[in-house]
């Protein structure tokens, strides 16, 4: 497989998602809600399980490059920053939710959300961080704040971090001035607006690079993405979790830090004395 090699299933799915047709795109939506189980079929089991015919499941599975299904099972074997995602029924409790059962329920979000990155994405991110010339954010509903928390922790120790958009801005401003070395990063939690797909697009034709910071149910954008960190937000309530997504932003902003180094220490000390010039603190 070469190169291609390196690219995971969901990674290869998001990439030719819009173009599916319909019988390919049910098996490659039974992949994608849990793509660490895969080893576990056979491609009668799979395909049967999607509601497809064998034919469908041969032709999905070219088309993402494999020679055979057999070849994409060794794969999601090999492939160590899946993890087994939480598909829990989305219906309310119909008792109180006691804390212990709620520390149980985010713990096990944020461990699966974790526990799946992938060491190297983590590496070559957090570098970006570093060395981007200018950093925009971007995020609607729930994830807006998620965007915003983000920017403050960059901003402690690097300058040119923006959150987009602000209240009464679009977008072609900001998406007309990337450039190939900037780094645009993107929040993406459920329930996502139309227009990112289309903004990403956009993004994406401009050469900039992308991080995205979705959740398991989202399809398409990943593919339009330069790296993608999956975390689960599903819980046994009604109200989605967010938990896992700050916990990660904080942990990128902390490596982020660490390698910034000397540079990141004397852009924290200029802002430290700003604020005592300014009495901006009791």
């Amino acid at each position: 497989m070469g190169d291609s090699r390196a690219k995971s299933i969901e990674v290869r799915i998001h990439e030719h998602y819009e173009q599916l047709p319909d019988s390919e795109r049910k098996l490659a939506d039974a992949i994608l809600e849990s793509p660490g189980d895969l080893s576990l079929y056979t491609a009668t089991e799979l395909t049967s399980l999607a509601g497809v015919s064998k034919a469908a499941g041969t032709r999905l599975f070219r088309r993402l490059g494999f020679a055979s299904f057999d070849e994409a099972k060794l794969l999601a074997r090999e492939t160590t920053h899946w993890g087994s995602p939480l598909y829990m029924e989305s219906k309310a409790p119909q008792h109180i939710l006691s804390v212990a059962d709620y520390l149980a329920e985010e713990t096990y979000l944020l461990q699966s959300s974790l526990m799946r990155l992938n060491p190297e994405d983590v590496e070559v991110v957090t570098e970006r961080i570093v060395a981007a010339r200018r950093i925009y954010l971007l995020g609607y509903r729930n994830s807006h704040f998620l965007a915003n928390y983000l920017r403050w922790q960059l901003l402690q120790f690097r300058g040119d971090v923006h959150l987009l958009p602000t209240g009464g801005e679009t977008m072609g401003e900001y998406v007309g001035d990337f450039l190939e070395e900037d780094l645009l990063i993107v929040f993406a939690l459920r329930r996502r607006p139309s227009r990112l797909e289309t903004i990403l697009k956009a993004a994406k034709e401009k050469g900039i690079q992308i991080l995205l910071l979705t959740d398991p149910t989202a399809r398409g954008l990943p593919g339009l993405a330069s790296w993608t960190f999956f975390t689960e937000v599903e819980t046994s309530s009604i109200l989605d979790s967010a938990g896992s997504a700050l916990s990660l932003s904080r942990y990128l902003a902390l490596v982020s830090l660490q390698k910034a180094g000397v540079r990141g220490k004397a852009h924290m000390e200029r802002i430290e004395l700003q604020h005592e010039i300014l009495g901006e603190f009791e």
